[in-house]
């Protein structure tokens, strides 16, 4: 399989590009229109979001870790 690595857009969290090696042929696809999980099936979910906002899978779990609820409770 013919593969290229793109990069992302910045992520909103951190500020930094990344970058994802990915199938051409998906590439071609995504690029024609087709959505992401279309285009990249086998691509794990946190690697499609940073191909739709940037967003590295870190720092999704940064940005939306569960939090605890005693945590909570203790605020109130």
């Amino acid at each position: 399989m013919e593969t290229r690595t793109i990069m992302t857009k910045k992520c909103f969290h951190c500020g930094e590009h990344g970058w994802i090696e990915l199938p051409t042929e998906g590439i071609a696809k995504y690029e024609g229109g087709a959505f992401v999980q279309d285009a990249f099936p086998d691509l794990d979910r946190t690697l499609r979001e940073q191909i739709i906002s940037g967003t590295h899978p870190n720092c999704w779990q940064e940005m939306f870790a569960p939090f605890d609820d005693d945590d909570e409770e203790e605020d109130q």
